[in-house]
C-alpha cells in the first residue's frame, strides 16, 4: 500500500506531509490511564462488529456479548428485527439473560421478582404492581443496533450516530455479497500486545517478505494499489502473484469463487481496518475477518473468522483448513512481531520512529486515533 492523500494532526493542530510524521509514543501502548481512557471514548461510543446475522436466523434467537462490565442482549424478535438491550431488569436492574446464547426467547424474564418482557423490549408482566403502573413507561434500555453486510454492529452510546452515516465514505463492497457468505471456521487468540499494535501490523506488509514467506511468494508488498481513507476506515490492495488464485498455503482455491467480481478482483485481496476493530479482507472466494478486542494496555483477544459462499459450504466434503492454515501461520507470525512491538514500546529506550512509504495506512490509522483521542 502506498502513499496517498492524508495528512497527520500533531496536537498544535499543524499537517505535518507524510514524510515528516512519527509514530505514536510508548506510553499509549502501556499506559492504564491511557488504556481507560480508549474504553471510554472508543470502545464505549463507537460502533463495533459483534456478530453475523446468521447467528440468530430464526425470532428467539439470541445471544449476548460482553464489554467490559456490560453484557448485552442481542434478540432477533418475532418481527424478524434485530434488536440490542442492556441486559438488565428496569425493577431492582438484576442481570436477566446469563447464557451465550440460545433460541426460543420469545418473553424474557427477570428471574429476580419476574417482570417480564417482550423480545422487542416491552413489559409485560409486573406482577401485583397495582393498577395505577403503567408498563409502557418501564421498557428494557436499548443500545443502538444495526446491520452491515450480514455483520451485527451495536453502540454503547444511546445517542450514536446512525450506522449508514458512520459506515457511508467505506468503499462499496457489496460485489463480495457479504451478507450472503456463510461462517466455515473460527478462531481466536490472545496476544501479549496492545490492540493498536494489532491494528498496525495488519495495516502494513513492510515486514512480509522478512516474516512471512508463504504470503510474500503468493502476494508481494510492492503490488498493492494506493492507500485509501476515509472517517471510518484506512486500508487498500494487495494484487495476487502470477499463478496464483488466493491465500491458501497451495495458493490455489477448489471453492468456487464469489459470483459477480471483475477480472481485477479475481486477482486481488482487500485489507480495510473499520475503526475502531474490525479488520475485513475480502479475497476472490472467501472473506477473512479479525475482530479486535482489548482486554488490557498489553493483551487482546482477537477473533479470527472465515466465510465462504454458500454454494462452497454445501459442497460435499467442503474442507476450507488451506486457507484457514495459511491465515493462522500468518497470524502467529504476526503475534510474535506485535508481542517484541510491545516489549520495545514499554522500553525507557523506546522513541517514536519514522514511518516507511509502505506504512502510510499504519500512519492513517494512528492519525485517526490522534485525531479521536484528541492527542
Amino acid at each position: 500500500m502506498s502513499t496517498s492523500n492524508v495528512r497527520s494532526i500533531k496536537k498544535d493542530g499543524a499537517l505535518p506531509p507524510f514524510e515528516d510524521a512519527l509514530t505514536l509514543p510508548g506510553k499509549l501502548y502501556w499506559d492504564q490511564a491511557v488504556f481507560n481512557a480508549e474504553k471510554e471514548a472508543i470502545f464505549s461510543s463507537m460502533w463495533l462488529c459483534i456478530g453475523r446475522c446468521e447467528d440468530i436466523e430464526d425470532p428467539g434467537s439470541y445471544f449476548t456479548w460482553q464489554q467490559d462490565n456490560e453484557r448485552i442482549l442481542i434478540v432477533r424478535g418475532k418481527d424478524k428485527k434485530i434488536r440490542a438491550f442492556f441486559n438488565v431488569c428496569r425493577h431492582r436492574g438484576s442481570r436477566l439473560v446469563e447464557e451465550e446464547s440460545g433460541c426460543g426467547l420469545n418473553r424474557i424474564t427477570c428471574p429476580y421478582h419476574a417482570w417480564t418482557y417482550a423480545s422487542d423490549g416491552r413489559l409485560v408482566s409486573a406482577p401485583t404492581m397495582g393498577d395505577d403502573f403503567d408498563k409502557n413507561d418501564f421498557p428494557l434500555v436499548e443500545a443502538p443496533c444495526d446491520t452491515y453486510g450480514g455483520f451485527i454492529f451495536i453502540n454503547l452510546d444511546e445517542n450514536a450516530e446512525p450506522l449508514e452515516s458512520f459506515l457511508s465514505d467505506l468503499p462499496d463492497l457489496s460485489r463480495y455479497q457479504l451478507p450472503e457468505l456463510r461462517r466455515a471456521a473460527r478462531v481466536e487468540y490472545v496476544v501479549d500486545a496492545n490492540w493498536k499494535l494489532i491494528c498496525e501490523n495488519y495495516n502494513e506488509c513492510y515486514h512480509c517478505a522478512l516474516v512471512h514467506p508463504q504470503l510474500h511468494r503468493i502476494s508481494d508488498a510492492n503490488s498493492g494499489g494506493k492507500m485509501e481513507r476515509g472517517r471510518c476506515f484506512s486500508g487498500g490492495s494487495m494484487h495476487l502473484n502470477d499463478g496464483f488464485s488466493t491465500m491458501t498455503m497451495s495458493g490455489h482455491s477448489d471453492h468456487p469463487v464469489i459470483p459477480g467480481l471483475s477480472e481485477e478482483d479475481h486477482r486481488t485481496v482487500q485489507y480495510y481496518t473499520i475503526y475502531p476493530n474490525l479488520l475485513i479482507s475480502p479475497h476472490p472466494d472467501y472473506l477473512l475477518t479479525h475482530t479486535i478486542w482489548p482486554i488490557g494496555p498489553g493483551k487482546t483477544r482477537i477473533v479470527c473468522e472465515w466465510f465462504f459462499t454458500q454454494e462452497a459450504v454445501n459442497q460435499p466434503g467442503f474442507d476450507p483448513s488451506d486457507a484457514v492454515e495459511f491465515w493462522d501461520v500468518t497470524n502467529k507470525q504476526d503475534w510474535g512481531l506485535c508481542v517484541r512491538a510491545q516489549r520495545g514500546a514499554e522500553s525507557r529506550g523506546y522513541r517514536p520512529g519514522k514511518y516507511h512509504p509502505h506504512e502510510s495506512a499504519v500512519w492513517a490509522f494512528d492519525d485517526w486515533y490522534r485525531d479521536f483521542m484528541e492527542l
